[in-house]
């Protein structure tokens, strides 16, 4: 905007700044089409965005549910992925009350189970002690500990400025053990009483916490540790203690009471004096659950997707600029913006892609397992788009006769995409080598989780479309290479909203220009028109006068 000093009307009465506003609205209408087409990118953006997180949102949910958590850098699940899913199977214990069961998709038959013993931490265990000073601990000096973690040894730095509580949280942050000094009780005069609990991290026959440093042990029975040359002392060592299970006669030993025994995996609560029967059965209903919910909040993404596709666009409705709004009501304008972002994604031929990408993955087979359609899951008619149809009674039937299958069929995971990751240094045959891997692999790839690799693929289209939006890290959490190809500001639409500014700071320029030399012209004649009348004026006076 020029500083040029503006006259306004006083000579010619005249409303110059609303005639300039008047002449100058005719003159906007390319830079408000700029404007607006910068606002419609920016809608784009967000409206790609969302499809994007929508998306994601629905693959990282699905694994979750599923249980299909491991993944590598290329977003693949590993191969025994859905043999560890706990929903296929039943595990029925006579008695829970020494251990639960749970049976993952490779667990077949029956099991005779006896807890022999649990697993432990190395513990060291204080009695209650109370009135005891933090200056106690190290004579009112420093001192530096020295205990032995696991084999290692642990060195800590108590100051004399320490207290209790510093003390502690020093040892813990230096050996990795789980520490504490807290209230216990009450004396019979009325003293409150502490005791000291520390433990390993973990638990099994390798964990160990020991001490031979005097002054250690010295720090250790001020605070009511047991500290002699007797079994389970500090000075001897306290060590942890391996689980021990019998499993149809055959004995297991094991650092966790967390153990995985043929695809059952047992949580081990206290001893048994007798064996316990653990029985396996197919869980009809939780496959098809599970096969059915998955299929329903894959609709509902896919549907919204296509939904878009064909959303009505009208044209009518452009962004409305600043300007215009002024003039309306804030429903009004509301009401407005929802038609202008209307169609915002029709015929989007990134969109469209991804999802003709999936339908054609929907008919495929994978080698050595089957189809989709044997289990009565159908892509239905054309106008379905990549929806699909669950036939119950077909899909249960296939389930009651060969649920692994059914879930080969759906969820099989084949080897690691990284073995066929195509470089810009690989040769011709190289090339051809990795692409037939490639193909071999989606062969080998079960329906639902090709479909979920599709669906990546395409978010990675849409980011090259309309960057990778303030949920990238979610995009990350599909597949974590996913931007690797994607450069902060370079996407489609970006680079096209920075040549519409371009457009619009030169545009904005001409326009100030236009307006200054308005504004110069009115100011002039209304100087013209000052002088003209201070003449007439004096002339007037000099008749008057005679």
């Amino acid at each position: 905007m020029s500083n040029l000093t503006r006259i306004s009307g006083i000579a010619s009465g005249m409303d110059t700044e609303s005639l300039i506003k008047q002449m100058m609205s005719t003159k906007r209408a390319k830079a408000d089409r700029y404007t607006q087409r910068k606002t419609k990118n920016e809608w784009l953006q967000e409206a790609y965005h969302k499809a994007n997180k929508d998306i994601a949102n629905f693959i990282l949910d699905s694994r979750k549910k599923l249980g299909l958590t491991n993944y590598t850098y290329y977003g693949q699940l590993s191969t025994s992925s859905i043999d560890k899913a706990e929903w296929a199977k039943k595990a029925v214990v006579d008695k829970d009350d020494y251990f639960t069961a749970k049976a993952t998709a490779t667990a077949t038959g029956e099991y005779d189970v006896k807890v022999k013993q649990l697993a432990k931490n190395a513990t060291v265990k204080g009695h209650a002690v109370s009135d005891v000073k933090a200056s106690d601990l190290v004579g009112g000096g420093d001192r530096t500990l020295s205990l032995e973690v696991n084999g290692k040894m642990k060195t800590v730095n108590i100051k004399g400025t320490d207290t209790i509580a510093t003390a502690v949280k020093k040892i813990k942050e230096a050996t990795g053990l789980n520490i504490s000094f807290s209230k216990v009780g009450q004396t019979s005069d009325g003293k409150d009483t502490s005791a000291l609990f520390m433990s390993s991290k973990k638990s099994g026959a390798d964990q160990s916490i020991k001490s031979d440093d005097q002054g250690t042990l010295d720090f250790f029975n001020r605070l009511g540790v047991h500290t002699d040359n007797s079994d389970g002392s500090l000075k001897t060592g306290v060590k942890g203690q391996n689980s021990k299970i019998e499993v149809n006669g055959i004995e297991i030993e094991n650092q966790s009471n967390e153990v995985s025994v043929n695809g059952l995996n047992l949580t081990l609560k206290k001893v048994s004096a007798t064996v316990q029967k653990v029985s396996i059965t197919t869980d009809t209903d939780a496959i098809f659950n599970k096969i059915k919910e998955f299929v329903d909040n894959y609709n509902k993404v896919v549907g919204d997707l296509q939904d878009k596709l064909k959303e009505k666009s009208y044209r009518d409705f452009q962004p409305l600029t600043e300007e215009q709004k002024k003039d309306m009501k804030e429903g009004d304008i509301k009401l407005w913006e929802e038609k202008a972002k209307s169609g915002l994604l029709k015929d989007s031929n990134t969109i469209s892609s991804m999802i003709s990408k999936i339908r054609s993955g929907l008919y495929e087979g994978v080698k050595g397992s089957g189809s989709m359609y044997e289990l009565g899951i159908t892509t239905g008619s054309y106008k379905n788009g990549a929806k699909l149809e669950i036939n119950e009674s077909k899909l249960k039937e296939a389930i009651a006769k060969d649920p692994q299958k059914v879930l080969d069929t759906l969820f099989k995971a084949p080897e690691d995409i990284s073995n066929y990751k195509i470089r810009s240094t690989d040769s011709a045959a190289t090339v051809a080598r990795k692409k037939a891997g490639l193909k071999a692999q989606r062969e080998d790839t079960g329906v639902f989780v090709r479909m979920m690799g599709d669906m990546a693929d395409g978010m990675e289209s849409i980011a090259k479309e309309a960057g990778a939006g303030k949920d990238s890290s979610l995009l990350k959490d599909v597949r974590s290479n996913i931007l690797a190809e994607i450069v902060s500001g370079k996407s489609a639409i970006e680079q096209d909203t920075r040549i519409i500014e371009k457009r619009l700071e030169l545009e904005n320029r001409r326009l100030n220009s236009y307006e200054s030399a308005l504004w110069k012209k009115f100011s002039d004649m209304e100087k013209a028109m000052q002088r003209l009348q201070s003449q007439s004026g004096w002339i007037s006076q000099q008749f008057g006068g005679k």
